[in-house]
């Protein structure tokens, strides 16, 4: 039974890097868009939105990518190839999901959109990801 608790702790030991290192990756990778959100109004709203964007996201790369959750294949972090395609699909992921969910809680008048709408639409957008990056090379290698 012991061997069993090691197992497990072990699992959520190497989730936990995984989540941590994707909180990285995804905040770094979309930092062009954070900028603009810092703009962006009604900014309660939108900062609400906006970090349930950046932490779903976290949890949802670092899910796909350890294959609790399979997905496809993913790149890992330092992969260069995928950075500018990672770096966009991030971006409008987080800024699309803050403002959709900044709209959604000023329509409804409560906060729960801000947090409902980021986390639901971001993990849904997120999962295609390898889809993305299969497509992209795809279309990268045809030739005219």
């Amino acid at each position: 039974m012991r061997s069993g608790i090691s197992e497990a702790t072990r699992r959520v030991d190497r989730w936990l890097d995984q989540v941590f290192f994707a909180a990285w990756e995804v905040s770094v990778l979309a930092i062009p868009t954070l900028w603009f959100l810092l703009a962006a109004t009604p900014r309660a709203e939108v900062s609400l939105s906006g970090l349930t964007a950046l932490a779903a996201s976290a949890v949802a790369v670092g899910t796909f990518r350890g294959g609790y959750v399979r997905t496809g294949s993913w790149p890992r972090p330092g992969h260069l190839p995928t950075l500018p395609i990672r770096s966009a699909y991030y971006s409008l992921v987080v800024g699309g999901t803050a403002l959709l969910g900044a709209f959604a809680q000023t329509e409804l008048g409560t906060f729960w959109p801000g947090v409902v709408v980021p986390a639901v639409v971001g993990v849904g957008a997120l999962a295609f990801v390898p889809v993305v990056l299969v497509g992209t090379e795809r279309v990268a290698r045809a030739t005219l």
